[in-house]
């Protein structure tokens, strides 16, 4: 069987394939477990992206882009438009496809929170910069946990840049008096990398430290957080 196809994925998903790719690709799916799980993980990901995106727009924001409309004259290209070529690995065009996904949740998350918090742009950036650092390592990964009932949550990381970012949409509250704890967790020893807390289902936190660590574990604490984490963990990421 081609490699290519199962580099198809993440092309799938963002519906850029060809009419071809997608008859090919649609067949190999009957067949391939990894592939038809990785697409629904990818689909999870595409479908989460609207409720991180929603946000209603400020009233003078509609007013601000029709006048820029009226007052700026489209200028012509200043360069011959080149196609865009296939990437020659299909390991680069899965991973573009993972991030260009991961990208949009980003994004998404962090511009809900941005309208809905008081976080500061200057925040918002240096949280951006971190996921840019993280996809540009090698060793980048995706990973998704939790369910409806104790609400999901994704984990950007890379173990050489000793970096992570966490982001959700639809984390419930921990409860009255209670907060959610992140945790670096190596054999017996656990060390608290911060709190989260979700507003309106929507936070994130960077966390540093995690190269030798074994997971990352998210508990509910009380307000303020523990020196020890209480246990079981609601959801925990394996650095592995």
């Amino acid at each position: 069987m081609n490699a290519d196809v199962h580099a198809l994925t993440g092309a799938y998903v963002l519906d850029a394939v060809s009419d071809a790719e997608r008859f090919v690709f649609e067949r190999h799916l009957g067949d391939c477990d990894a592939c038809r799980q990785e697409v629904a993980e990818l689909r999870e990901t595409a479908t989460r992206l609207g409720v991180a995106a929603a946000a209603n727009p400020p009233p003078r924001l509609k007013h601000s882009v029709m006048a820029q409309i009226r007052d700026t004259r489209q200028l012509p290209p200043e360069a011959p438009v080149v196609p865009l070529r296939r990437p020659s690995s299909p390991w680069a065009l899965r991973l573009s496809a993972a991030a260009a996904a991961v990208l949009l949740v980003v994004s998404g998350v962090l511009g809900v929170l941005l309208v809905r918090s008081e976080q500061s742009a200057d925040d918002v950036r240096v949280q951006s910069d971190a996921i840019a650092e993280i996809l540009n390592a090698g060793d980048a990964q995706v990973v998704n946990q939790g369910d409806a009932a104790t609400g999901r949550m994704t984990a950007v990381m890379s173990l050489s840049a000793d970096k992570m970012l966490l982001l959700t949409d639809d984390l419930p509250a921990a409860g009255s008096g209670k907060d959610y704890q992140a945790w670096t967790i190596t054999g017996e020893r656990a060390e608290s990398v911060g709190l989260i807390k979700p507003d309106d289902g929507h936070a994130t936190l960077e966390v540093t430290g995690i190269d030798g660590a074994n997971q990352v574990g998210i508990t509910i604490e009380p307000a303020g957080g523990s020196d020890t984490p209480t246990l079981p963990t609601v959801m925990a990421f394996d650095l592995a």
